[in-house]
C-alpha cells in the first residue's frame, strides 16, 4: 500500500479512462488501447492474423478503433461500475464483462487478450477488476492453502475466472486478518512484490 514508482504513470492512465470513458470517438479509443497495452506490455497488436504489408498504425485505425467503436463494451463496463466491489454478484459481474472483452479482442486480433482485457477494464473501473498476468497468477498461488478453492463453473473466462475469485479470497481474508481495505491495485502490488522475492 506504500506509495510506489509506477503511480504517477499509473495514474495518468486512471485520468485518461475517467476523463474520456467512453468508446465512440475512435482516436480516444485508439489511445486507450495502445497506452495502457503497452505500458502493460501486453498491447492487441501482437497478434497471429497480421496481413503481410499490414503495419501497426493501419491496425489501430482501420481495426481496432472501428471494432471497439461498434462494440457494446460501453454498456458492459457500464454494467460493471454499478456493481459493489467485494460482493458475490460484482464476482460474478467483473467474471462476466471480463469474457465478453477477452472475447472482443479475440475478434480484433485473433489471439486470447486475457491479460490485456483485464489491465483495460481495470483502468476503466479500478475498484472492480483485478489485474491478470502471468506473474501475479503464479504469485497468488502461493497462498492456495489459505484460500478456498475455487469454483469449477461460473461462465466467461476460467482462468480468469479462477484468478478474480483467488484475489477476492485474498482480500476478504486481509479485511477479516488485519482490518486492510485492499483495492485490487494493492492485491496487484503485493502478488508482484511476492513474485519477485
Amino acid at each position: 500500500m506504500r506509495p510506489s514508482p509506477w503511480d504517477f504513470s499509473n495514474q495518468v492512465l486512471y485520468d485518461l479512462c475517467l476523463a474520456n470513458p467512453a468508446h465512440d470517438d475512435e482516436t480516444v479509443v485508439i489511445a486507450k488501447m495502445l497506452l495502457i497495452g503497452r505500458a502493460y506490455s501486453a498491447a492487441i497488436e501482437r497478434r497471429k492474423n497480421k496481413k503481410r504489408g499490414e503495419g501497426t498504425d493501419n491496425f489501430y485505425v482501420e481495426t481496432v478503433g472501428p471494432m471497439l467503436r461498434r462494440s457494446k463494451i460501453d454498456r458492459w463496463i457500464d454494467e460493471a461500475r454499478t456493481s459493489r466491489p467485494g460482493t458475490p454478484s460484482a464476482l460474478e459481474t467483473l467474471v462476466r464483462v471480463h469474457g465478453l472483452v477477452t472475447d472482443l479482442f479475440y475478434g480484433v486480433s485473433g489471439l486470447e487478450k486475457r491479460a490485456l482485457a483485464s489491465k483495460y477494464l481495470h483502468f476503466h473501473v479500478p475498484k472492480l477488476f483485478y489485474i491478470y498476468d502471468s506473474r501475479a497468477a503464479e504469485a497468488i498461488l502461493e497462498f492456495s492453502s489459505d484460500l478456498p478453492r475455487p469454483s469449477r463453473s461460473g461462465g466467461g473466462d476460467d482462468e480468469y475466472r479462477r484468478f478474480a475469485e483467488r484475489c477476492q479470497h485474498l482480500r476478504d481474508l486481509c479485511k477479516r486478518r488485519f482490518s486492510l481495505e485492499l483495492l485490487p491495485r494493492h492485491i496487484d502490488n503485493f502478488l508482484l512484490g511476492f513474485n519477485e522475492r
